[in-house]
């Protein structure tokens, strides 16, 4: 428990710290401009609700979360105008658009506690795969991470995301341990909840329910005869799917007056967004999957480089490539290394589950991503860290175990002791 604690204190401080630097986006203004949805919560068929730019373009979780984060710290919830970005920064700054230091401080340190919380969280996640001490471990490789520290320091929505993410995957594996009915739906509600966050934990739950109904068709085929187990998982699956998207429709009163309809808008309007994105920042444009995986490899080599990081802290001179290189390729192995152990376990397995969903919301982010921003690789950092741990416990097993063999051998022939 002390060393959780820490894991959460050093996840917390680091992001609390590059909050305190001079680095201001607008997408911030955006975000602490929804904080009074909360209060808009009392009234689901008001004006804040219509069909409206602001309120159809992104869902609304993350501005929640601001505003909460504005009221526990007491600030109230009359923020800044949202950024306008036709008009010049000079131009925003001179409207108002930016908000006031209290406001930005307050947003930002709400993220910083999310980003605690989330790593705390992790090594609950780590654990389906990991030892206690190196699911612990694999939450202070979260805390330490400069990319960490970076979706902490944001009034955004991300922090939010990742932890919601790490929470539903945390949801899935108790799910898989001891299935029920009950389980499921919370599943299925934290997904939705990621959902009316980013939208695409969405997807992760009909990937879920698809995949039950599929195992179960492919059971029932090979067997000659009503596959009965298959089919309950295959029913808790519908449950998942189901849930999600209720808790979706249910967090989002914009979507109340036509969830069929408006949620096509709203699907539209994002993939819109991306375009205009691609568009007016042709070098954030992602034309291919391809170059969708080179942007993930080169976000964690290049602009958040753990290793690198800790060698320009120490006074080192900058690492070469090749070294970047070998932080993204543990974990590469470490995903290699879970699947592994997921195929072993069963498709019903904690170790499956819990990798369908953090795996799963990697894939439909590469899939989906038209336009790239630092910020949109939280998923990726979260298998990630996870991976890393799993790699690296092999790797430090299999060290002691040549160790131990060399140490059995006689140190003058070579020969077993007798």
């Amino acid at each position: 428990m002390i060393a959780v604690l820490i894991v959460a204190v050093v996840a917390f401080a680091l992001a609390d710290a590059a909050a305190r630097w001079p680095n201001f986006n607008p997408d911030e203004s955006r975000w602490l401009s929804r904080a009074h949805y909360v209060a808009a919560l009392a009234d689901p068929f008001g004006p804040t609700w219509a069909d409206q730019y602001m309120t159809r373009g992104q869902p609304p979780l993350g501005s929640y979360a601001m505003g909460i984060g504005l009221l526990a710290q007491g600030r109230d919830l009359e923020t800044n105008a949202p950024w306008d970005f036709s008009l010049t920064w000079e131009q925003n700054i001179a409207l108002g658009h930016i908000p006031v230091p209290e406001d930005l401080a307050a947003g930002r340190r709400m993220s910083a506690v999310l980003i605690a919380l989330t790593a705390v969280a992790l090594i609950s996640v780590a654990r389906v795969y990991l030892t206690m001490p190196w699911a612990i471990a694999a939450g202070g490789l979260f805390a330490i991470h400069p990319f960490t520290a970076y979706i902490g320091s944001m009034a955004m929505s991300d922090a939010l995301f990742g932890l919601l993410i790490v929470l539903a995957a945390w949801a899935t594996a108790a799910f898989a341990r001891r299935p029920s009915w009950r389980r499921a739906i919370r599943v299925g509600v934290l997904l939705g909840l990621g959902g009316a966050t980013k939208l695409s934990p969405l997807a992760v739950a009909a990937g879920l329910c698809a995949a039950g109904v599929f195992i179960f068709a492919v059971a029932t085929i090979r067997r000659h005869c009503f596959a009965r187990q298959e089919a309950v998982y295959a029913a808790r699956g519908i449950v998942i799917g189901v849930a999600a998207l209720l808790t979706f429709i249910a967090s989002y009163p914009y979507l109340w007056p036509n969830p069929i309809a408006h949620t096509r808008h709203l699907f539209a309007f994002r993939v819109e967004e991306m375009a205009a994105q691609s568009s007016d920042w042709p070098v954030m444009a992602v034309p291919s999957r391809v170059e969708a995986l080179r942007r993930v490899n080169f976000n964690f080599t290049e602009r958040y480089n753990l290793t690198a990081s800790l060698i320009t802290l120490l006074g080192g001179p900058k690492t070469a490539s090749l070294i970047r290189q070998v932080e993204f390729l543990i974990p590469v192995l470490g995903i290699i290394l879970m699947s592994g152990m997921a195929i072993r376990d069963g498709p019903y397995s904690p170790r499956a589950l819990t990798l369908a969903v953090l795996g799963g919301q990697v894939l439909v982010t590469i899939l989906g991503m038209r336009s790239e921003f630092d910020r949109y690789h939280v998923p990726m950092a979260i298998l990630g860290t996870v991976a890393a741990a799993a790699a690296l416990e092999r790797l430090a097993q299999s060290a002691r175990t040549l160790l131990g063999a060399k140490g059995r051998l006689s140190p003058t022939t070579g020969d077993l002791p007798r």
